[in-house]
């Protein structure tokens, strides 16, 4: 047999086999990516501890999660921290670092919100895939952003 026909073989039998392990696994990847779940009020917010995820808030909700103390996660590069964040916020560009920081401060099952620039940063989802990854729980991702934050003329402070 041709070297060919043998790369073809094996190919196809590797996507087969990758293709089958997925279908038979209790949580297999999906084949299509699912949109993160809007959260618009705090009743929803119960379902969030009963089945964790990956889930998106608005303004008001991210503005009544921060009077509450909730931990808030920039995710947005260093560089632009200099500009302010959101008060009480963590960031940096070291996944580990920051991954170790969150440990430390509210753990791996409490929740906590990530955010970036604006809507169309995908930093802030992004990072909460990455941050899930790790083990983290209970990860709501504020869409608005920091752009939604300061043109609705909330509080900032410099990053240290």
């Amino acid at each position: 047999m041709d070297t060919k026909k043998q790369i073809i073989i094996y190919l196809g039998f590797s996507i087969f086999c990758g293709i089958a392990s997925n279908g038979i696994e209790s949580s297999p990847i999906p084949w299509i990516n699912q949109p993160i779940e809007l959260v618009s009020n705090k009743e929803d917010l119960i379902s969030l501890f009963v089945d964790p995820q990956i889930r998106e808030i608005d303004l008001e909700m991210a503005k009544s999660l921060h009077k509450t103390g909730l931990l808030f996660v920039d995710a947005r590069a260093e560089e632009y921290l200099t500009n302010g964040i959101i008060p009480g916020a963590i960031g940096n560009n070291d996944v580990g670092l920051l991954s170790e920081k969150i440990e430390f401060l509210i753990g791996f099952d409490k929740g906590f919100v990530v955010y970036c620039s604006d809507d169309d940063c995908g930093s802030s989802e992004e990072l909460a895939y990455e941050l899930q990854e790790i083990g983290f729980m209970n990860i709501l991702v504020f869409k608005g952003g920091w752009k939604s934050w300061t043109e609705d003329g909330l509080e900032t402070e410099t990053h240290e």
